[in-house]
């Protein structure tokens, strides 16, 4: 048996990297198009990991429990599916799995432990999954929790966060706002958001699976690839319109994470290269120099769009709102200059050049 690996699909994806797409002006349907595609890549992850399992742990009494609920994976409707393998912590189980058979495969271990441990605690998984699916399948807002979060999840967010454990939880419950108020705050900002770009709230809870209120957290908000669909919200916002702005990055950071997943944007085998941010001068290689950038084009996408509020409220949002768009029109020379993107990342790249240039032309003009 040979090495798997996780290739992505040739879907139709310069159809989908289009500004009409990706901002929201049209085209609906392509970009749930863009987000079936994603959810076939991991089910198709899921199979070939299947697959491997089985063949290699044909001795094993583990493996016949495991066969039994992949199997009632694949039957359920696609729908279903899915909201299933589109959970955060499936995803991360995909992940650990994967790499722990690999790890089998090309002879790096021979200790089938942490595979069999993964195999072991797949049911109950699967039993958490089925308890947090939601009533209904327009949910917009995903649920917001701080300590009751799914074990898997909490494995993987390190060293982003570290979740405490049980003796720390009563003392951390002192520190910050209650879940209850944050709640009360994230909702007033997410239904805010709806009324000032109907088309991204609409697609919140498309990507956003989870929000965790974490006070103590040492961070404004954080996300990461290694646990898609989750975000991290310290609550040190100074505003309700600065947790506007903090959903809103998470959530573009999460369509970049679920393009990417199709549509590799850097070339592995590129140059290397370091960029100063210049927003706030940290260092960050091309992938986060690029992600930095797609975030903040979407932000000032938002920023436009804040309208009829108070007057302090709306100087603040064109004040973030030009420091934002110089910050983008400093950092375009840079990633046109360079020569690590993949022909998709240089499509996408083009795609926010253009929206960039739209943006810059039209700064004063009322969005449409």
């Amino acid at each position: 048996m040979g090495e798997m690996s996780q290739e992505p699909l040739e879907p139709q994806t310069e159809t989908w990297l289009q500004r009409d797409v990706l901002f929201f002006a049209g085209h609906g349907h392509l970009f749930d198009q863009l987000l079936e595609a994603v959810s076939q890549q991991r089910y198709a992850t899921f199979l070939v990991l299947y697959a491997e399992i089985v063949q290699m742990l044909a001795e094993s009494p583990d493996r016949d429990g495991f066969s039994r609920d992949a199997l009632r994976i694949m039957a359920l409707s696609a729908h279903k599916r899915h909201a299933w393998v589109g959970d955060p912590a499936f995803q991360i189980w995909i992940g650990l799995a994967f790499k722990a058979t690999n790890a089998l495969l090309r002879n790096l271990t021979q200790d089938q432990s942490v595979l069999i441990q993964l195999l072991q605690g797949f049911p109950a998984l699967l039993q958490r999954i089925e308890a947090r699916q939601p009533d209904s399948d327009t949910q917009s807002q995903p649920p917001i929790q701080r300590f009751e979060i799914d074990p898997l999840i909490t494995l993987a967010t390190p060293p982003s966060y570290e979740f405490p454990i049980e003796a720390s939880k009563t003392q951390l419950e002192r520190t910050g706002y209650s879940l209850a108020f944050f709640t009360d705050v994230a909702t007033l900002a997410l239904e805010r958001i709806a009324q000032t770009w109907p088309a991204c709230h609409a697609r919140f809870g498309q990507l956003v699976k989870l929000i965790c209120y974490l006070p103590d957290g040492g961070f404004r908000s954080c996300s990461a690839s290694r646990y898609t669909g989750v975000i991290l919200i310290a609550a040190k916002d100074q505003s309700i319109l600065d947790l506007e702005e903090s959903l809103v990055h998470e959530w573009a950071h999460q369509l970049l994470y679920n393009i990417v997943e199709i549509c590799p944007i850097i070339d592995e085998e590129g140059p290397e290269a370091s960029f100063k941010l210049p927003w706030s001068s940290q260092q960050r290689d091309l992938y986060g120099y690029f992600h930095a950038f797609f975030v903040y084009v979407f932000l000032v996408k938002y920023l436009e769009r804040v309208q009829q509020r108070a007057h302090n409220e709306q100087q603040r949002a064109q004040r973030r709102r030009a420091f934002i768009l110089d910050g983008l029109k400093k950092a375009l020379p840079d990633l046109l200059a360079s020569q690590g993107f993949t022909p998709m990342g240089k499509t996408l790249l083009a795609c926010l050049e253009q929206e960039l240039r739209a943006l810059g032309i039209n700064h004063a003009a009322h969005p449409g």
